[in-house]
């Protein structure tokens, strides 16, 4: 279909993707001018009212699931053939990681899982169950992130007309990852997609898939009232996955706590490397046995065999064949005697199923796990060095052994390392002899805080932030180290004030004061008349401020005067820093303006010429008309 323009608006391009319900191809969105995924489901659903009437209602209500985790859909329509418009995913899916020869490690898993819990718990919030969760609708984008595909797909492609007939009449969704309810024809709630998830996280880490027989029908009886079988591999993983794979819906956890669980043991693990994404699987290549059956016609509830009809009871052969007929069924009978015998007696025995591992697992966790299986759970808590508080040591009897309800498992939990005192003698010390001290009785230097203190020096150690006495062997200790006093800043508004006041007030705040003297026109004798460096500058505690003290402004020659206009001398008098003039002999003016100075002569002055004196000096000048 390449080329072929759908709803007026996407231009196919090339199929990146097939499965049991269509093909997905990369396309443009002509009206918004983007790349677009598009799933054409196969044309013989068309003809089909109450499925188109279905599929819309189901792309509807998925449409409104706001998740990040969710793949998004932008369009839906019939344009001689049903389309699904989706965001596009270039990193490919689960499944085609799985079929490149890759798995995943068991952090990654977690890492993809807590990502696809977060989407179901969302989407099971607002009423709507996946029924369909596999490799191929665990979708990457091109950052590692996690989409699942699909949501309601699975309830469109039924025969069903709503919720309430899902109890009979099929397998909603693909056989190979359908839960035993689905199995059985029952009732479906988001628990189901949990145990989906569940084979989904054993394949992703093994890549092989638990529950997988010849037929369909031999794999969808293979799980029945079993428990998904949670091998080694998945380490720390195996008892959240073992909880999640349980037979009885009632005995898993919900979406949102299986997330929990999740989270509570990541802290164990190791940090995950980035994912081994391969992009979109191959087009056209077979879907993995089961992934194509979609709707599996079988159920399998406890009904008793259909009786072969009279009419082909009367073509059973006579005479000698017949008779060895009567020796062979004769003899079935009794060997299904002596087996239904067996049988009966096996199940009058107590049901026993085989103990999970859960060393390494979180204490807690494995109690509620084994309580919710039907075991009696007795905890012994012991320490142990390089053992983390609350992790499962050990377990009697061992994983594997199979025991009936109400019998009792024995968890041997550690307290941790052995705890030692937190030696004295660390607070005043350097940061490198605290950490010898402490590397003395098997402790290590944990978090260093760096302080402002006035009172500790820079490097030395304040304060132990450990709060207990004793820790475990090998833990940290943090500590909180001097990083000196706070800078200091020259003060403000000290020129001009008393040298004594000036002193006090440095040596407050620990810097040095120096003293120095100079003359200076404007500051009074006696005074501060500038400090080095100026005030706001930035110093450190113990560095030196000059203070220098005025010894006021220095002597001067008094100029020559005598024979100027009275305009001139007022200027060279100004100039050589004289401000005290008295004016002799000048006229008052009769009508108010201002008397023409440059017609009064200087006749005479007061002191003399070249006489030295201070500014502040009164000089008298005698003037007269020129």
């Amino acid at each position: 279909m390449g080329g072929r323009l759908l709803g007026g608006r996407y231009r196919l391009g090339e199929a990146i993707g097939t499965g049991g319900s269509g093909t997905v191809y990369l396309a443009d969105d002509l009206s918004l001018g983007r790349q677009v995924a598009v799933k054409v489901l196969h044309s013989s659903l068309v003809g089909d009212e109450a499925f188109v009437e279905r599929f819309r209602s189901e792309a509807r209500l998925v449409a409104s699931l706001a998740d990040p985790h969710v793949v998004s859909i932008f369009d839906w329509g019939v344009d001689g053939q049903a389309y699904l418009v989706t965001e596009y995913l270039g990193g490919g899916s689960l499944r085609s990681i799985l079929s490149a020869g890759r798995t995943l490690s068991p952090s990654q898993m977690l890492m993809v899982s807590l990502e696809a819990c977060r989407a179901l718990d969302h989407a099971h919030r607002q009423g709507i169950v996946h029924r369909d969760v596999k490799p191929a609708n665990l979708l990457f984008g091109q950052d590692g992130h996690l989409r699942i595909a699909d949501f309601g797909l699975a309830e469109a492609l039924t025969g069903a007309a709503s919720r309430e007939l899902y109890g009979g009449g099929g397998v909603i969704g693909t056989a190979r990852y359908a839960s035993p309810e689905q199995a059985r024809g029952a009732a479906l709630d988001g628990r189901s997609d949990v145990y989906a998830l569940a084979l989904c996280m054993v394949e992703g880490i093994t890549g092989h898939l638990p529950f997988v027989a010849d037929t369909l029908e031999g794999t969808l009886s293979a799980r029945i009232d079993k428990d998904v079988p949670i091998p080694d591999a998945l380490g720390a993983l195996v008892p959240v996955v073992a909880h999640a794979g349980a037979a009885d819906p009632e005995n898993r956890p919900t979406a949102r706590e299986l997330g929990r669980m999740l989270l509570d043991i990541a802290g164990r693990m190791a940090r995950p490397e980035p994912l081994p994404l391969v992009g979109p699987g191959e087009v056209g290549a077979a879907p993995m046995p089961g992934e194509s059956d979609r709707v599996a016609p079988t159920v399998f509830p406890s009904q008793p065999v259909t009786p072969v009809p009279a009419s082909r009871a009367s073509q059973r052969p006579v005479g000698p064949r017949r008779r060895w007929t009567g020796i062979l069924l004769a003899g079935l009978l009794v060997v299904g005697a002596v087996v239904g015998g067996m049988l009966v007696r096996e199940a009058a025995r107590p049901t026993q199923r085989a103990l999970p591992t859960l060393v390494g697992s979180s204490g807690d966790s494995a109690r509620s796990l084994l309580t919710e299986l039907g075991w009696l759970v007795e905890r012994r808590d012991v320490r142990r060095n390089g053992t983390s508080a609350g992790e499962v040591l050990d377990m009697r009897p061992v994983a594997g052994t199979r025991l009936a309800a109400g019998e009792t498992v024995l968890l041997e939990v550690s307290l941790g390392s052995e705890r030692l005192q937190i030696p004295v003698g660390l607070v005043g010390v350097s940061l490198s002899e605290a950490g010898r001290l402490l590397a003395d009785v098997g402790l290590v230097a944990g978090e260093v805080t760096l302080v402002d203190s006035e009172e500790v020096a820079a490097g030395l150690v304040v304060e132990v932030l450990t709060v207990a006495d004793t820790v475990p062997l090998g833990d940290a200790v943090d500590l909180l180290v001097s990083d000196g006093p706070l800078p200091r800043f020259v003060p403000q508004g000290l020129v001009g004030l008393m040298p004594a006041d000036v002193v006090a007030e440095l040596i407050a705040i620990r810097l040095a004061p120096t003293m120095g003297e100079e003359h200076d026109e404007w500051v009074v004798a006696g005074r501060v008349s500038r400090l080095e460096p100026v005030a706001g500058t930035r110093v450190e505690v113990g560095d030196d401020v000059r203070v220098v003290i005025s010894l006021g402004a220095p002597e001067r020659a008094i100029p020559a005067l005598e024979g100027l206009n009275l305009a001139s001398a007022e200027s060279r008098l100004q100039v050589s820093g004289f401000r005290n003039v008295v004016i002799v002999g000048l006229p008052e003016s009769t009508d108010g303006t201002s008397i023409d100075r440059t017609g009064l002569v200087v006749l005479s002055q007061d002191p003399a010429p070249a006489r030295r004196s201070l500014p502040d000096v009164e000089v008298t000048l005698v003037v007269g008309a020129g």
